[in-house]
């Protein structure tokens, strides 16, 4: 070879190694900057405190590695099912909101990547083949490259990030996959990280306002007993003039709500005039001394007065009032009109108001309520102040004439004495009837077996009384309506006994009765007669008849009884014997009540052997349709086989039941039984279509597992909830208890149907029954029995099925005894009854010949 060619090949191969040269040094520049990317990303795993900038720059790093100006990151949550995109840049499409079902992404490369737990670098042509395989429904933008890797923890996919691209120009290789793999492992602990970080702040963001709201009530709540307190404090101050009175007032409700424009106005009933004692208005330079009485016609004070409750009106309010003619025309620029009766003994003798002509200032509900509340401590404080000043106007009075006459001062001493009296009568007196109390009839108890003990023929009787219905009063109407029963009662007692005999009240709603120098033991049946006879009777409270009634114990003196409290332990007992027997009515106390009270006792041991035993089986009484008399279900009744006793009947053992708590596990055991025997007769054919309805004491629906304890006997016996009914008194449904009402909603649901017996003989309100998911009345036999020969039982009857078919609810008639009862209440639209007309409660066997 030449030196010409030499040179040539040396030339050649001088340019081949600078291009490798170049080559190597731009795949080093590559390579660095991955790791300067990887670093950064590894960087910000550790540095970042915020989701949204941590996304922000994991999309950056990626971008400076690959081409990713279309990127997302999807969280992946498997427990709901959901996905949500954290971080979305597309430049063809929206950002999904929110959370999404899992099930919708079904067929797409996101969902592909999280079934498969694999990356997945998907060129056209590889879609294309997954869409011909049916693996995925995905149809895009032509000629997309799309890279996708999960992102895994523990195991499971936890999201999935990736790129896309639109372009021909642009293509995603291996290594570019490989890459997004590695970025991907180092993001997933600083995501969950952060994630955990972010739930964290949230909690405590949610718990801070969670305690502000609180304070903020405490402190709302601590100004209102503030208030009140100063109220009181208003009160006792004598020295203060009446208008500088109602002015304090007036600063103090200003501190509870927006007072800008306020008044107090007088209602005098006599005169039915009403009198402005107090009057500030940011639009009147008037006050209280430029007005004179009026007459309450057309005010909106007047409103107050006649409604006697409080009343919220805007402005349109006022007008539609003033349209019906009720009110004079309110004033254009009056926004807000707040007004609350002041109430004293039920009266009302004022109104308390504010009013606003600022459409800023609002009142609601809250300010009514608050208003309200505080107007019932400015109403006492304003009777006690004109109380005081009344009181201080007296002793005034009092002072002038003991100045005028000596006479005045014996005057003073009699008063004097008198108010010891009054002390002495209080200490010895109860202070709501003012009939003597324990420590005094005790006393005189005492002083009573005393003299028997010196003279046995002062004979003397102890009349121990309970009334029987008391609490349903109280709970259905309030203590208030207890309270002024128990007056009338007292003023009954009196009016019924001798004179010379002492009329006690022990506490509660327990009376005695203390009846000496007798004649004979007449004179006390013919007292215990009268009072029975007398407290049977309705008395009224707020309008409403309430029956109450009361059992009485009887006990004679006797030289055996050494002290007070033993005779009114055996009164006690005798009265209890007297409610035992259907109360109502009196018993006279022998030394066989003792033993009865060891029968309950041994009655008690009995009944939990017999649960244990499983002793207590269902007779059936038939429920037939009134109009073919046809059988439709039966209600089971407890009857008890006791391997100690014999075949019990209910009345022997239920109260005594209920009064233990007993009764649960009894209706237990009846509901399990029922429910078995019914699934017989379906497969003997005999009941394809009867339902049996089981009774459920009252405390069954205070238990939170009552519906699944009935749905797993159900499930064990083969019977559809359909088949079932539930009964149950009015007494559970009296407090209203949130728990009872979810109950009775799940049985529903279970597909029972709930009924409630006895209706009518309760004290409860009418208003229950459109709230509770009830779906028949039971009428109760004391309203069927004779009532083709009694007027008012047929109106009770009418009333109650009118009612029932409003609320589209059932009846069933309980009790009927004979063909006339049965056709009365067929033509009064009552659909189902039951009673000895059509069949008495039977057992099993008999049952199921009857049925054949």
């Amino acid at each position: 070879m030449n030196d010409a060619s030499k040179h040539d090949n040396n030339k050649t191969l001088d340019l081949s190694a600078a291009e490798d040269f170049a080559s190597l040094l731009d795949s080093y520049y590559k390579l660095q900057d991955r790791y300067t990317a990887l670093f950064k990303l590894n960087q910000l795993s550790q540095d970042c405190t915020e989701l949204d900038v941590f996304f922000y720059q994991v999309h950056h790093i990626i971008k400076s590695l690959m081409v990713a100006e279309n990127f997302y990151i999807v969280m992946y949550d498997r427990t709901l099912s959901t996905l949500e995109f954290v971080y979305h840049v597309d430049e063809q499409d929206e950002t999904p909101q929110g959370a999404i079902d899992y099930q919708e992404f079904r067929g797409s490369l996101t969902h592909h990547v999280i079934k498969t737990k694999e990356a997945l670098l998907a060129t056209p042509t590889l879609i294309e083949s997954l869409v011909k395989e049916g693996i995925l429904d995905y149809v895009g933008a032509a000629g997309m490259d799309w890279l996708g890797v999960p992102l895994m923890h523990e195991g499971f996919v936890i999201g999935v990030m990736a790129v896309q691209s639109y372009s021909e120009n642009t293509r995603y290789l291996e290594q570019d996959k490989e890459l997004l793999q590695f970025a991907a492992q180092h993001i997933v602990s600083a995501l969950l990280r952060l994630q955990d970080h972010e739930r964290l702040q949230n909690a405590v963001a949610s718990r801070t306002s969670e305690l502000m709201q609180q304070i903020r009530e405490r402190e709302k709540a601590e100004l209102l007993q503030e208030s009140l307190f100063r109220i009181s404090e208003l009160t006792n101050k004598t020295n203060i003039d009446i208008e500088r009175f109602y002015g304090q007032v007036h600063n103090i409700i200003g501190q509870l709500i927006n007072a800008e424009n306020f008044f107090i106005a007088k209602y005098d009933k006599d005169s039915d005039t009403v009198n402005f004692v107090y009057y500030v208005d940011q639009n009147s330079d008037n006050s209280a001394k430029d007005f004179v009485p009026q007459k309450s016609a057309d005010l909106y004070t007047a409103l107050v007065i006649r409604r006697a409750e409080t009343c919220l009106l805007s402005y349109e309010d006022m007008y539609e009032l003033y349209r019906q003619g009720e009110t004079k025309k309110p004033q254009k620029k009056t926004n807000y009109w707040l007004g609350v009766p002041l109430i004293h003994e039920q009266d009302v003798i004022g109104v308390l108001v504010v009013q606003s002509y600022s459409s800023s200032v609002k009142f609601n509900e809250q300010d009514a309520e608050l208003l309200n509340f505080v107007s019932h401590h400015v109403t006492t404080a304003i009777k006690r102040r004109e109380l005081a000043d009344h009181e201080r106007h007296s002793h005034e009075l009092l002072e002038q004439q003991v100045k005028q006459r000596t006479i005045a001062l014996e005057e003073e001493i009699r008063q004097r004495r008198q108010v010891e009296e009054m002390l002495k009568h209080s200490a010895s007196h109860d202070s709501l009837t003012g009939l003597p109390n324990r420590r005094v009839f005790l006393e005189l108890l005492d002083h009573a077996i005393a003299c028997v003990k010196r003279k046995p023929s002062c004979e003397f009787a102890v009349l121990f009384l309970d009334l029987d219905r008391f609490k349903v009063v109280n709970d259905s109407l309030g203590h208030h309506a207890g309270d002024v029963l128990l007056k009338i009662v007292a003023k009954e007692l009196k009016a019924i006994v001798r004179e010379k005999d002492t009329v006690a009240r022990l506490g509660g709603d327990e009376f005695v009765v203390l009846i000496e120098d007798l004649d004979g033991r007449s004179e006390v049946y013919d007292i215990a007669s009268r009072i029975t006879e007398s407290l049977a009777q309705p008395f009224t409270i707020e309008n409403q008849p309430v029956f109450i009634g009361t059992s009485i114990g009887l006990l004679f003196s006797d030289v055996r009884y050494d002290n007070a409290e033993t005779m009114l332990r055996d009164a006690d007992t005798a009265m209890y014997h007297a409610k035992d027997s259907g109360k109502g009515r009196y018993e006279v106390f022998d030394a066989s009540m003792h033993q009865k009270i060891q029968d309950e006792l041994s009655m008690e041991a009995d009944l939990r052997i017999g649960i244990n035993n499983q002793e207590f089986v269902p007779f059936f009484q038939p429920i037939i349709r009134l109009h073919d008399q046809a059988i439709v279900g039966f209600e089971a009744l407890a009857r008890w086989q006791s391997s100690m006793r014999g075949f019990v009947m209910p009345g022997e053992f239920i109260s005594l039941a209920e009064e233990t708590g007993l009764v649960t596990d009894i209706d237990m055991q009846i509901l399990r039984r029922a429910c078995r025997q019914l699934k017989r007769w379906q497969e003997m054919g005999k009941s394809q279509h009867h339902y049996v309805s089981c009774n459920l004491f009252g405390n069954h629906f205070y238990n939170p597992t009552l519906p699944d304890e009935i749905s797993r006997i159900l499930d064990e016996e083969g019977i559809d909830a359909k088949c079932l009914r539930v009964e149950l008194t009015e007494r559970v449904l009296l407090e209203e208890n949130p728990l009872v009402l979810a109950n009775m909603q799940a049985l529903r649901q279970l597909g029972i149907k709930i009924l409630l017996d006895d209706f009518g003989t309760g004290y409860s309100s009418l208003s229950y029954l459109h709230r509770l998911p009830l779906d028949v009345l039971k009428i109760d036999r004391s309203f069927v029995s004779d009532a083709h020969l009694k007027a008012s039982n047929r109106a009770i009857i009418k009333t109650v099925v009118d009612l029932a078919t409003n609320l589209q609810m059932a009846t069933v008639s309980e009790g009927i005894e004979s063909k006339e009862e049965a056709n009365l209440l067929a033509n009064m639209g009552c659909v189902y009854g039951q009673g000895y007309y059509f069949a008495k409660p039977l057992p099993a066997a008999e049952m199921t010949q009857l049925l054949d």
